[in-house]
This record gives C-alpha cells, structure tokens and sequence, in this order.
C-alpha cells in the first residue's frame, strides 16, 4: 500500500511539474505600449506552493514601492508573473557536503562563479521563454527562489530567495537590471587602477566630480571603496541599499532608477485622436487630449506647439485647434511634457521629457478637390532614352472650379516625388469645373542617363499648391517602370532638376545660371575622352569629323571661346574622360551681366580614343542665352 501511495505521489509531482506555465498580471496600471512591464518568475516552487509564490511577489510589491523613488511612480508599472511548477521544492547546493541537488524549473543555483550567496538560475532559456508569455517585459525580468537560505544575484534576471531579506536582496538586485547600477561594498579586490567605469554610482575620480550636482545633499561626497575595491574607486554615499541591505538608496542611484524607468514609459498615456494624423474642415476646432502620468507632485510641465511655435496659455492635457484662422493644407501640433521630479537633476539625454505629435491636415470644404482618378503607362519594360505614353485622367470633385491645373510626371527611384528626381515634363489644365473631369496622353523620353532598374513612373497634381484644395492626399499616382540597359549611344542630355526635354536649356544674360550637360556612352572602352563644344551658329551642316561622324555644330566664334576656356571657371569639365560607366558630367556656370547680346545656341560632344582620333559624336542640345 505504501509502495502504492508513493508511487502515486509520484506520478502526481511529474503532472505538476508537467503542467502549463501559469500567466497572471498582479498589478495592471495601464496600457503595456506606455507603461514599464515587468516579469516575475518563481523557482523551486512546487505545484501546491503556489500560493506561496503568490504571497512572495505581493510582499515583495508592497516593499518595492514603499522604497523611494518607486514609491513616486508606481503608476509607472504593470507587474506580470509567470508560475511554471518545479519538481522540487528549494534551490541546488553544490557547495555544502553532501551537495545539495535541486529539479527545478530554471535550476536555481547557490555558489554561482564561486560566490557562496551567489543564487542564480542555470535554465535561462526556459526563463527567457516563460518571460515571454507574459503581455510585455522590458528584459527586465525578476525571479524569486523558494529557498531560505540568504541569497541573490543580477545579471540578465535579478535573482533573489524569498527570506527575510527578500525586499531587500530583490530591490538591490533591480537596481542592477533595471537601472545598471554598480555594487558599492569593497570586496574581495585591493586596489583599482582601471579605466573610469560607466556605471553613474561609482567612480575613479576621488571627489566624485560624476555625481557633483548632489554633493552636499543626503551627505553625498566621494567615500573611497566600491565595485569589489578597497581602493582606487570611490561610491558617493557612505551607505546605500548598493552596499548594505536595510539603508536606503542614495540620490545618485535614485536619480538613475527614476531615469531608467522614465526612459521606458511614455507619460502621454491615451492621445487623441489616437491616430497620428488628421483631417479637419474649416472652421471646425479639433480637440487633442492625453492622460499625463507624470505624478503631480512632479509638477509637469506641459507645452503645446503649433506648427514649432509655443502655444501661449496652453499648459494642459487638453487642446483646442480653432482651424478657422489656419491656412489650408498641412500642420504639425506638437505636446511635449517634461516632468520635473525632484529625484533628477541631471538629464543630458531628455529622459524625463516625452512628446507626440500628430499632423493636422486642414481641409476647405468649399473648395476645389482634384485627384488623380487612372493613370495608366503603355509600356512598362523599356530600355533608357525610349518613349512611351502616359495617360492620366484628372477629376475635380468640387465644389469649387479649378484653373491652370499643373499636371507633372517624375521617374524616381522611391515613391515619393523630388525634384532631383528624373523630370518628365509638365501640362496644363486650363479649367476644370466642379464633377468635370479630362484625360491627358503625355508622351515621354526616359533619359538615357537612367540606370536599369525598378523605378516609380509618378504623376503629381499641383505640387506647388497654388490652388486650394480640400484634401491634397490624393493628388499623385504611380506606376511601376522597369527600365532596362539602353542603346550605347553617345548622348548628350541636360541633367538638371525640372528639366524637360532634356535636349533644351537656358540662361539669363542678366542673373547667370548653371545647366549641367551630362554624357552617356554606355559602350565605350575604358579610358575613352569626350570634349563638350558650343556653337551658335546652328547645327547645320555641321562639321564632317571623318567617315560617319557628323557633328551638328557650326563652328564660329562661341566655338573658339568654348575651346579657349575649356575646363576653366565657365566651362567646367568640359573635357576628360568618362567613368567606368561611360558617363561623364560637365558644368556651364554662365556669370551674370556679361555684355553679351541674347542668341540661341548648342553644345554637342566628340568621343576620342587616348591617342585622341575621334571615335564618336552626339547629339546637339540647345543653349540659349537669354
């Protein structure tokens, strides 16, 4: 009978120690997404100890945020635990004779690196599993030990037994995780001759010139003796809860504690609108709110900006945006609380300063709307340099009438329009009314200066705003564009923004300019020259270079200058050799107020091989000044 009992106990400890880890959140202050998550595991306790782990963490809780500075923000947590039962009741021994061994869920540990009340957990794997089950964590993640026998230790989990001294050792133990605090008692080593350490609480400098704005106050000063050192580093405290259980912390660790929690939760809890950006007509006035969790006694300061500017008057957690007087179209409203607890004084990284911001789209219902209702390319695999036709068809959904509507189109290498992107031309509309809507076929040129690859072929609406709209989210549509290696030419092409065709240009006589001619030869050997010309004298018939090669330049006088200044401060890389990607970029910086008469004009290039025979010749495009 007995035989039969035991080996039914048995059977019942292994179901135990089997079963489903246990998830249960203790204190629940708030949304995980704003608040300081943490995870409490429970080691060596067995199935029916449940309630003993239960006890242990409330007892704990009820410690911690007692102590200061947690007791200043305990609205600041959400405490989550995870029960996963052990085989054994305890913690394993290896230190004492007979070693003392333990099942346990994380196998829990005395003697850890050597250190008799070293208690640590050997299964962090499992540990970091079960902390993952619960809603949120940090990485901070505590465990308590059933085990009566004085003990913790910090590392990746603040470890700690659940004796006496349990608040204590687990408070202590958090500093470590949570805030990165140094042990400050002075044993075992003698003296520290290593480089100043990064942890805020201990110092080589013996006036502790780290923690100078707390001298004076709670006796801080520079007491020699911490980080396992007698001498050489320095703590700022005679005693704190980092050196001796039982003693309060000291203003530095506090501030670091309150820091690190600071870093983690967002003291805007619950905006709204919860999303960030919004629509509002005109003259509607939109509210935006949030929960503070600053604690009062913090005295925050709240501070609303409108588009960068400091709202006047507005220090609440409550904001009216009259749109009436606001221009259409885009707005940033921004909120920004500091908090100004007493337990900081020094906060380089603006930890104890949250903001949101949310983009307010300001919407005229009376005016115009126009969109982008199809836009559809003819080819959508071309080679560079090739055309192909755009069709777009442009509505206005009213109810106001719109005029000269600027219809542009851009190739670029992302979705959004740039003006450095490849331009490709612009039309006009001259009148759309209210529900009218027209259809534009635009054929364009791909530059040949195009690398193959995926590009976005975008449409855009009146990019420059002029007229108002109702909404401007719906002015631009893309398509995707595969372009492939195109012909070897050479070509000669403008690269400049807002360009378009690319074979013609200009520059005031009166202001000056710059136009940035650009060569494609994709098929020309390496170590190939190019020397860009100008002319003005038209490009027929041009100069008969040899068999085939016909350059459309008339030579004249603007050609002799051209070359007679070659590469100089106006006609800037004019001549060289192309890349390995047979490219090559030149600059005309045109000065202003030359007294020079407005005429029209061209550059073309020629391609020579290094012995400097003329190989090839491009294209003309048009220069004129004006």
């Amino acid at each position: 009978m007995l035989r039969r009992t035991l080996a039914v106990l048995g059977i019942a400890t292994a179901v135990a120690f089997a079963q489903a880890p246990i998830v249960t959140t203790v204190l629940n202050s708030g949304s995980t997404s704003t608040r300081y998550d943490m995870v409490i595991l429970g080691d060596g306790y067995q199935a029916l100890e449940q309630a003993r782990f239960n006890s242990d963490v409330n007892a704990f809780l009820a410690g911690l945020f007692a102590k200061t500075p947690y007791s200043g923000f305990t609205p600041w947590f959400n405490v989550h635990t995870v029960f996963r039962a052990s085989a054994d009741s305890g913690a394993s021994q290896p230190d004492v004779t007979p070693p003392i061994v333990k099942n346990t869920a994380y196998s829990a540990s005395y003697n850890t690196g050597g250190t008799a009340r070293c208690l640590y957990i050997q299964n962090t794997s499992q540990a970091l599993a079960d902390a993952a089950l619960a809603p949120a964590n940090e990485g901070r993640v505590l465990v308590m030990v059933n085990d009566s026998r004085y003990g913790g230790c910090a590392g990746q989990f603040a470890v700690s037994y659940n004796g006496a001294s349990m608040v204590e050792v687990q408070s202590h133990e958090l500093g470590h995780s949570l805030a990165g605090l140094a042990d400050e008692y002075d044993y075992p080593n003698n003296l520290y001759t290593g480089n100043e350490p990064t942890q805020v609480n201990i110092t080589a400098n013996s006036v502790g010139q780290k923690w100078s704005h707390w001298w004076g106050t709670e006796s801080v000063s520079a007491f020699q003796g911490g980080g396992y050192y007698l001498q050489g580093l320095w703590r700022p405290r005679n005693d704190c809860l980092m050196r001796s259980l039982g003693v309060t912390l000291c203003p530095v660790c506090r501030e670091q504690i309150t820091k690190s929690a600071s870093s983690i939760v967002n003291t805007i809890d619950a905006p709204q609108p919860s999303a960030t950006t919004v629509t509002v007509s005109q003259p509607a006035v939109q509210a935006f709110s949030f929960t503070n969790l600053v604690p009062v006694a913090n005295n925050p300061l709240i501070t609303w900006k409108l588009d960068g500017v400091v709202v006047v008057g507005q220090n609440t957690s409550g904001f009216f945006l009259p749109t009436a007087g606001l221009s259409l179209g885009n707005h940033t409203l921004a909120v920004e609380v500091l908090d100004r607890s007493t337990q900081v004084r020094n906060d380089p990284g603006n930890l104890m300063r949250d903001s949101r911001t949310w983009t307010v789209t300001v919407t005229d219902p009376s005016a115009a709307n126009l969109r982008i209702g199809s836009m559809l390319v003819a080819q959508q695999v071309l080679p560079g340099n090739a055309e192909t036709d755009v069709t777009i068809t442009v509505v206005n959904d009213g109810p106001a009438p719109a005029n000269n509507i600027s219809l542009e189109c851009f190739l670029s290498v992302d979705t959004t329009v740039q003006t450095s992107d490849f331009y490709l031309g612009r039309s006009v509309i001259p009148t759309l009314l209210a529900g009218q809507q027209t259809t534009i076929v635009r054929r364009v040129r791909l530059p040949a200066a195009a690398s193959p690859r995926l590009y976005s072929l975008l449409a855009t609406l009146d990019r420059e705003g002029a007229i108002m709209e109702s909404s401007e989210a719906d002015n631009t549509q893309l398509r995707s564009v595969l372009v492939q290696t195109g012909p070897c030419g050479p070509f000669l092409e403008y690269r400049d923004d807002l360009v378009y065709p690319r074979d013609q240009n200009s520059v005031s006589l009166t202001s000056g300019g710059t136009v940035l001619p650009t060569i494609v030869a994709r098929c020309a050997a390496p170590g190939t020259l190019y020397l860009i010309a100008w002319g003005t004298s038209g490009t027929s018939p041009g100069l008969q270079l040899g068999p085939g090669l016909l350059l459309p330049l008339n030579f004249d006088a603007s050609t002799s200058t051209s070359l007679e200044l070659l590469n100089g401060p106006v006609f800037q890389s004019c001549f060289g050799a192309l890349d390995g990607n047979g490219f090559a970029n030149a600059t005309i910086a045109w000065p202003a107020a030359l007294p020079l008469i407005a005429t029209p004009g061209h550059f073309a290039a020629v391609l020579l091989d290094p012995s400097l025979a003329i190989i090839g010749v491009t294209n003309a495009v048009a220069f004129d000044l004006q």
